[in-house]
């Protein structure tokens, strides 16, 4: 498949960033969603001209909506849509503030579900698309300390399954890629990493698998990907 321009969620810092560098050093467009425009207009500054910002928030449909327009109405068709706005917290869930919980789930699922649903009209008019999913293995699996994250990227992935077969005589295709531990400002904030956090993945490893997925045939599908640090298991 023919791919210029790719939206990104949550593309201001972490893996968002790297997968944006990795995309625009190779010749994508990419079209940065986040609520932080000034970490947006940082990341674009070495995008070298092919990244660009777009003040968003995905628990906004109107804003999702009028982002695409203008880049459909500008720069062209979006043929890839990557959604990987997210925020975390490990706590016990009886715990949990009731408003961290919804900003989880909000985000997280909600986000994801209102950026796809948007996008899908513009692929299937064209019969074609491609949308990657940033999950978790907390989708893949219960991990304590994570009730809440962990039932948002079940979401994501249980929504991947089901609409990647509904979309699939539109020659769209839907991967959901479930990374263990990586090295991002999440784990300096609020929740330390219980291990080794010299062991965990780098956010340029996430990218890399983003580009590898770009750079496959539409004949193929790649349905999950589960990756993860070796001193995990999931």
């Amino acid at each position: 498949m023919d791919i210029k321009n790719i939206v990104l969620t949550g593309a201001s810092r972490g893996i968002g960033e790297s997968i944006a560098k990795k995309l625009a050093e190779n010749g994508f467009n990419v079209f940065g969603f986040a609520r932080n425009i000034d970490r947006l207009h940082s990341l674009v500054k070495n995008g070298n001209g092919r990244i660009f910002a777009y003040q968003v928030d995905v628990t906004k449909p109107d804003q999702i909506q009028k982002a695409y327009e203008e880049i459909e109405t500008i720069y062209g068709p979006i043929d890839v849509l990557i959604n990987n706005a997210g925020i975390y917290q490990g706590i016990e869930f009886y715990k949990q503030d009731i408003d961290r919980i919804s900003q989880i789930i909000d985000t997280n699922l909600k986000g994801t579900l209102f950026c796809t649903r948007l996008v899908l009209p513009y692929m299937i008019k064209r019969k074609k698309g491609r949308i990657i999913n940033i999950s978790s293995v907390s989708g893949t699996r219960g991990i304590p300390l994570e009730v809440a994250y962990g039932a948002s990227k079940h979401g994501m992935i249980g929504m991947a399954d089901a609409l990647a077969q509904e979309v699939k005589p539109y020659g769209i295709i839907i991967t959901t890629i479930c990374p263990g531990a990586v090295h991002t400002p999440l784990w300096f904030e609020d929740t330390p990493y219980h291990g080794d956090i010299n062991e965990v993945m780098k956010p340029e490893e996430i990218a890399e698998c983003v580009f590898f997925l770009l750079n496959q045939s539409d004949r193929t599908i790649y349905k999950r990907i589960i990756l993860f640090p070796r001193n995990e298991w999931h």
